[in-house]
């Protein structure tokens, strides 16, 4: 049998939700079924990114919900850049030796991992989580493009499609 030459990078609560912030687990007490099935039902790669806000310092496991400005002045941005660098050197190696990387996959309002809205307070803004933004500065560093994708629990149709849309 071959193997699929497809993978997608997601953010690692994606696939434990144990990872999130105390109180956050909504899609599910475990694993987000919507992506995980979707990249099952069509023979995707799934590589589980390092979770920045648990290897943060300040983070941990049993951290308590913060923002990304409280994150900013706590360590989350060193760690973002570390595992950003080593999160690239794998994909430029997939990508040699002919892996597609469909996308990357994070999560919406998550202070390290949200690709287009942060939360502030009661207002929704378009921002970028902290390794996020790291990680698509050394992706732009090293010339490759690979597109990103916001998940959030209450968007379903957004998600679907935007799912939907890596297999065109």
């Amino acid at each position: 049998m071959n193997r699929s030459g497809k993978c997608v990078f997601i953010s690692h609560c994606l696939l434990a939700q144990v990872a999130v912030a105390k109180g956050l687990a909504k899609f599910s007490p475990a694993i987000v079924k919507p992506v995980i099935q979707f990249c099952l039902d069509n023979d995707i790669n799934i590589f589980q990114m390092p979770c920045p806000e648990i290897h943060c310092e300040a983070g941990g496991v049993e951290r308590d919900l913060h923002g990304k400005v409280w994150y900013e002045n706590n360590g989350l941005r060193k760690t973002s850049q570390q595992i950003a660098k080593d999160q690239t050197n794998y994909m430029s190696n997939l990508i040699s030796a002919g892996t597609s990387i469909l996308a990357i996959i994070g999560v919406e309002f998550s202070p390290a991992c949200a690709p287009t809205y942060l939360n502030k307070g009661r207002t929704i803004i378009k921002d970028k989580g902290i390794y996020i933004e790291e990680l698509q500065q050394e992706l732009k560093l090293r010339g490759l493009q690979i597109p990103f994708i916001g998940i959030n629990q209450r968007w379903h149709k957004k998600m679907k499609k935007q799912l939907d849309e890596l297999l065109i």
